[in-house]
C-alpha cells in the first residue's frame, strides 16, 4: 500500500445483493482497527441511497473484535428514505456474530444560518511535509506493523504521553497519504476511518502512565460523528480531542475535526473501556 486510495481500493466494501456488501481487511494485524469498519459501513451505506443525499451524523457500537484474516459481510437496512432526509442501518458480520453496527443519517444540501467556534489555539505548528521524524502510532501486536503505517495515514503529535498526570487534553495533526481523488465520498470515508485514531488515547492523559497499555485493557465502545462540512483529508486537518470524564471502567471523550484555515470539518465523541489490569 503506497497511499490511502490503495487502501481504500482493498477494503471498499463489494456489492453482493441490493443491500449487502462483503468487505476486507488489511494484514497484519491481530485485531481489526475501528476506524477501518466505520469507513467501510459508510462507504456500503452511501451505496444505496442518491447522489444528491450526502452523511451528516453517524452512531456506532464496537460489539466484538474483528478477525483481519475473515470477510466481512455488511447489512445495510433502508429504514428510512424521506425527501430531504435517509436513515440507513448497518451491521458488519463475522462467523455469524454482529462485530459492529451503526445508523447514519443523510440529508440533502439546504441553506440557513450558520455560527462557529473558533479553531482552538495550537501547541505546536503543522507538520512540514519533508520532516515526518515525528510521527506516531500504534500497534495491536509486537512485530506487526505500525497501525498508521499499514492505513497510510501520517500523524504528528502535539500532545505527548509523559509519566505523570497531564490536562485532559490533546491535539494531533493527521492527514491521509495522497492525493487523493476529488471525491467527496472518499475525503468522508478517509475522515471517518482517522476520527477513530485519538479519541481512545485521550482518557489516558489525566492519568500518571507513560504507557497505559501496559496499564489498562482498553478498546472502543461506541463512536459518534457529526460531519460539518467538506474538507480535503490529505491535507494536514487538526484533531483537538478532551476527555470530561472517566469512571466505571469507562473514559468518554470529545473531537473536533479542523482544516488549517479554520473550519470546523467534523465533531466526534467516544466511550471508551479503560479497565485496569490485574497484576
Amino acid at each position: 500500500m503506497n497511499s490511502f486510495t490503495d487502501v481504500l481500493a482493498h477494503i471498499t466494501p463489494r456489492q453482493t445483493d441490493e443491500y449487502a456488501f462483503v468487505g476486507d481487511s488489511l494484514l497484519p494485524q491481530q485485531r481489526i482497527f475501528g476506524g477501518q469498519v466505520v469507513a467501510q459501513c459508510l462507504m456500503a451505506a452511501n451505496q444505496t441511497v442518491p447522489a444528491s443525499l450526502e452523511a451528516h451524523s453517524l452512531h456506532a457500537y464496537f460489539l466484538r473484535a474483528g478477525d483481519p484474516h475473515e470477510p466481512i459481510q455488511f447489512e445495510v437496512d433502508p429504514i428510512r428514505n424521506g425527501r430531504s432526509f435517509a436513515t440507513r442501518r448497518v451491521v458488519a458480520r463475522q462467523h455469524d456474530q454482529a462485530i459492529f453496527n451503526t445508523s447514519i443519517s443523510y440529508h440533502i444540501e439546504e441553506e440557513g444560518v450558520s455560527h462557529c467556534f473558533d479553531m482552538p489555539q495550537l501547541a505546536a505548528p503543522r507538520p512540514e511535509a519533508d520532516d515526518l521524524s515525528g510521527f506516531r502510532g500504534a500497534t495491536t501486536r509486537p512485530g506487526d506493523p505500525n497501525l498508521i503505517d499499514l492505513y497510510q495515514i501520517q500523524r504528528q503529535r502535539i500532545t505527548e504521553y509523559r509519566a505523570e498526570a497531564q490536562a485532559p487534553a490533546g491535539q494531533s495533526w493527521l492527514r491521509a497519504v495522497g492525493p487523493l481523488p476529488e471525491d467527496k465520498g472518499v475525503h468522508q470515508a478517509a475522515l471517518a476511518m482517522i476520527s477513530d485514531i485519538s479519541l481512545l488515547s485521550t482518557v489516558f492523559y489525566p492519568h500518571p502512565h507513560q504507557n497505559p497499555m501496559k496499564h489498562f485493557m482498553a478498546a472502543s465502545l461506541d463512536h459518534a460523528i457529526w460531519f460539518h462540512h467538506h474538507g480535503k483529508m490529505d491535507e494536514w486537518v487538526l484533531y483537538d480531542c478532551d476527555t470530561p470524564r472517566a469512571g466505571g471502567s469507562r473514559g468518554y471523550s470529545r473531537g473536533s475535526l479542523w482544516s488549517q484555515d479554520g473550519v470546523l470539518l467534523a465533531s466526534t465523541a467516544q466511550e471508551s473501556l479503560m479497565r485496569v489490569k490485574r497484576s
